[in-house]
């Protein structure tokens, strides 16, 4: 990974992207930006400077001295040395994003979400359905709830997807880097596929095969109705740190979502959900 794209509000659950984005940069050795939008402002992209004076425009200045202080405030002088950029821009919200997004090369986006009242509503409605339709790089979204920890077990559901492979690739690469086990689970609700999907896992193995010498992937299948509830507890069993997955337009995901006990358990959920897009 070469640069991550850190989004903040300044909103009281601000802090917890910025220290994945922290955690992650400790260990992947990507270049940080740090930024923040000023929605509707009348400005261009802007970077911190060492010398603000040398930036005509009064707002961009304050805007940068917020961010910087942001910054400074939620740094370890451990980090110090972190390749960290602080960003500023102005505009409409996705259009900057966008803007960010290809400027600076971003191959994640990390980014809070405010209200827990709705929060199934904010993954999939609004900015965040267009991050996760639209947007050329991963994102990762830390609930109100999350309080940061180290990742060092990872979920990862997966439908089988032909999508999934090149994502499943990346977080094998991500968690060896942050020394993290990686569980590949699949909850099957169909017993007249239990033999295809057996088939499938079993391709994921293999392909797997020489990436996985040290174990640090494991896989699962889960039988059962409720896909959420046999999730749940399973991501309990091995503590998980993040859940993955891949979105798709339908498919395994579109089920879980649209029913109204995902929604319920999308809106308790209190780890980061890291969404792949197909």
């Amino acid at each position: 990974m070469d640069s991550i794209l850190c989004l903040t509000d300044y909103h009281l659950n601000s802090a917890q992207p910025f220290l994945y984005g922290l955690h992650l940069t400790r260990h992947l050795h990507n270049d940080l930006y740090i930024a923040h939008i000023k929605d509707g402002a009348d400005f261009a992209v802007q970077e911190d400077t060492e010398d603000l004076s040398e930036i005509e425009n009064k707002e961009q200045i304050e805007e940068l001295q917020k961010l910087r202080q942001f910054i400074q405030s939620n740094l370890n002088p451990a980090d110090q040395k972190l390749p960290i950029r602080g960003i500023i821009a102005g505009g409409g919200l996705w259009d900057s994003i966008e803007t960010l997004t290809k400027q600076y090369d971003a191959d994640l986006i990390i980014m809070g979400m405010r209200n827990r009242m709705g929060l199934a509503g904010r993954i999939f409605g609004g900015l965040a359905v267009k991050m996760i339709n639209f947007s050329e790089a991963p994102v990762l979204m830390t609930p109100p709830g999350a309080k940061f920890a180290p990742i060092q077990s990872v979920v990862y559901a997966t439908d089988f997807d032909v999508a999934n492979l090149a994502s499943i690739e990346k977080m094998v690469a991500w968690c060896q880097a942050l020394n993290a086990q990686l569980h590949l689970v699949h909850v099957n609700d169909d017993p007249a596929e239990k033999a295809w999907v057996k088939q499938q896992m079993e391709k994921i193995m293999r392909a797997l095969e020489e990436d996985n010498e040290d174990r640090q992937v494991g896989f699962s299948i889960l039988e059962g109705d409720d896909i959420m509830d046999h999730l749940e507890t399973y991501m309990q069993e091995v503590k998980a740190d993040l859940i993955a997955l891949t979105a798709h337009r339908k498919g395994f995901w579109d089920r879980i979502f649209s029913s109204g006990l995902a929604h319920e358990i999308i809106e308790e959920v209190n780890i980061p959900v890291l969404i792949f897009k197909s």
